[in-house]
């Protein structure tokens, strides 16, 4: 490896090597570019190299599916934008239109994973690979680790809250997440690669306050290009309503206080205004439960799907055991024919055995006789 100057940079670039090593070079791997980092002087970087982690079976086989490039990444990405800023919208009939686009991507999803692994792919891998992509669509942080092209183990999502990403992807000791390199060059701020590649453009954003960094292409009303755009389009327009809302509020003062003076107070204002509030709790509550309740309605079609894969493989297992039980019963029983024959021979040649003796001795005892004669 050509080791950058720069220390972030050529800890970027061991990394991207590291990860891209097949697993059962990964130590032999991880040890000859720390000692390359130790020649050039990059000691402390030397040291992040070695604490890496080794991935799992199924998180070396998501790598390996990103690290190719395959479409089904950007639609990972794409729909996961797009499923979480209808969730955020509190928008059910949106999520439901996703539903089937979902199902079709985790499906792919699997499929191109075992199409790009080492080697053939468990049942439970391919389960923990599937999981890794659910966790994907449900958290923006996860998507950047998925995608980042050294995830260390799957991940999971249980359908609310956020995904725990401890120790799922390499990270800097400033826990900067390490992303792929592509064209060879590495971001000078935080040491990591264009994660997108799209153009040799499209940054993800790391300081616009929300976590996300998620570009979502301009398909969502032209209002989600970034946190930073988004709000300085809003400034402009929210300082030119500001004086015509003044002026507004002014007004409505002036006649408020005509119609105060000419009117007596009405006692039924308060608890109007406090039954709406009320009211509005209870909407922003409804809200959040059918969210909570169309994320347990997806994780629980999840289950039921792999439910009935695990019933299918044991049915599958029962069959070939009971077909091998009877083999067995038969071999049992041709096995007990031949001892009982062996037995009923042992006996016949007992028998046989002692008339023979008899034989002799009558034989022994005739010759004796004829000899005394």
């Amino acid at each position: 490896m050509d080791v950058p100057a720069d220390p972030q940079q050529a800890l970027a670039h061991a990394v991207q090597e590291l990860y891209a090593a097949p697993a059962a070079e990964f130590v032999t791997t991880r040890t000859a570019l720390a000692k390359e980092l130790r020649a050039a002087k990059h000691r402390e970087v030397a040291k992040e190299l070695g604490a890496m982690r080794k991935p799992s079976v199924s998180a070396a086989a998501v790598n390996t599916l990103v690290r190719a490039e395959d479409a089904v990444v950007d639609r990972l990405v794409d729909l996961g934008g797009a499923m979480r800023h209808a969730t955020s919208a509190f928008d059910g009939r949106a999520l439901a239109a996703l539903r089937s686009d979902r199902d079709e991507l985790l499906r792919d999803w699997v499929r191109a994973a075992a199409e790009h692994a080492e080697g053939p792919l468990t049942a439970a891998v391919e389960a923990e690979v599937r999981d890794t992509a659910v966790a994907a669509l449900a958290d923006a942080a996860a998507t950047e680790v998925v995608t980042s092209g050294h995830l260390t183990r799957a991940l999971s999502y249980s359908g609310f809250g956020e995904v725990d990403l401890a120790d799922a992807v390499a990270r800097t000791s400033t826990g900067v997440v390490l992303t792929r390199i592509e064209g060879g060059r590495v971001d000078e701020e935080d040491g990591v690669g264009d994660a997108e590649g799209q153009d040799g453009a499209a940054e993800a954003e790391a300081d616009d306050g929300d976590g996300d960094g998620e570009d979502l292409d301009g398909a969502e009303d032209g209002a989600e290009d970034g946190d930073g755009d988004e709000d300085g389009a809003e400034d402009g327009d929210e300082d030119g309503e500001d004086g015509e809302d003044e002026v507004e509020e002014d007004q409505e003062d002036d006649e408020q206080q005509d119609d105060e003076a000419d009117e007596p107070p009405d006692p039924d204002v308060d608890a109007l205004e406090m039954e709406l509030d009320e009211a509005e709790k209870v909407v922003a509550a409804a809200r959040a439960e059918r969210r909570r309740a169309a994320a347990a309605e997806t994780e629980a079609e999840d289950e039921v799907r792999t439910a009935a894969e695990v019933v299918a493989q044991a049915e599958e297992a029962l069959r070939e055991a009971r077909a091998e039980l009877t083999a067995a019963e038969e071999s049992h029983a041709r096995a007990q024919d031949g001892l009982t024959q062996a037995q009923q021979g042992r006996v016949e040649a007992e028998e046989a055995l002692q008339a023979a003796r008899r034989r002799r001795d009558e034989a022994r005892v005739a010759l004796e006789e004829a000899e005394d004669a």
